[in-house]
Formats: structure tokens, sequence, C-alpha cells
């Protein structure tokens, strides 16, 4: 073999390795791609990061913020809901129903009730077992990498029916 035929074999050995090593880069970036930490929580939490660890983590987080007027540390630990996008009008209410049943950052205390799927029951409670501190706000378990928390039913805008809902609705009246 000849000088021109050794380096042309040297640069194709070159080639080809530095081609696996982008194919194995390639590789480790697929498999890498299914962990948590790549993951886009985008539909699943409203600030699209990964859920809190704990229902009772978003539990006590979602006071808080609602307290602070703190829009992001509501969506921080809130989902998505349909037809509507979290507004400061929304954190208002929250903490304005907070206050009304006596919850605050301080003595919030967060019960977990019964599963039903990914769905959890959620109540948050001043820490009294009196029925006027309960509020239901619901919690959802993000596959296995965490929780988020909802807001109280009657601060979410209300979605309208559907035509053919009303339609039938109103025949039904007649």
């Amino acid at each position: 073999m000849n000088e021109h035929e050794q380096w042309s074999l040297r640069s194709l050995n070159k080639y080809q390795s530095t081609g696996l090593s982008v194919a194995g880069l390639a590789l480790c970036a697929v498999i890498l791609s299914g962990c948590s930490v790549f993951r886009d929580y985008s539909g699943d939490t409203c600030d699209g990061r990964k859920p809190v660890g704990s229902l009772e983590q978003a539990g006590k987080d979602l006071v808080a913020a609602a307290y602070a007027a703190d829009l992001d540390g509501v969506c921080r630990v809130t989902s998505p809901f349909p037809g509507g996008v979290l507004d400061d009008a929304m954190v208002a209410k929250t903490r304005e129903i907070l206050v009304e049943r006596g919850i605050n950052p301080q003595n919030v205390s967060v019960v977990v009730g019964e599963q039903f799927g990914s769905a959890m029951a959620v109540h948050l409670t001043d820490g009294s077992q009196s029925e006027e501190s309960i509020l239901n706000v619901g919690g959802t378990m993000v596959r296995d990498d965490g929780f988020t928390i909802g807001l109280p039913p009657e601060v979410y805008p209300e979605v309208p029916e559907h035509p053919a809902s009303q339609s039938a609705s109103t025949d039904a009246a007649h």
C-alpha cells in the first residue's frame, strides 16, 4: 500500500469513528428525551414546567401565592383549564374565598381524599374540622412526575354550553 492509500484509509477510519460518535450522541439524546428532565409539561401544568412533588406542597404554595397576588406562583402549581387562561382576577377571587374560609399561609391544612384515576379529592382547611372552612380544590397526579392542584371551582369562567345542548334543553322545555 502506498502512502496515499494509507492516508485515505486513515481519513476514512476517522470519519467512520466520527459518524459512530454522532450516531451514539443522537441515540443518547433519544433515550434521555424519555426522562422527565426533558419532558414538556404544557397541557399538564399551567407554566409547562415539571409539577411539584406533593399535593401538600401544591396546596400550601397555592395559598401562599394567592395571598401574595402572585399569578406566576399560582400558575406554578395549577393545571391549565379548558377554554381559558389564568388571570389576576382568578387569583384575586381565590384569595377572597380563602379569606372568607379563614385559610391563610400560616394555618392551611391540605387534606387528600379518594383517588379517581389521576384525579384526587383535595380540600384546603384552616386546620379545624369546621365545615365552613373546607374548600374543595381537587388535585391531579401528572403521570409519576408530580401533582397539580385546582382553584376553587367558582373562580373558573363559565364555559358556554354547546349550541346543540341549548336547543335540546329549549325543546324539552316547550
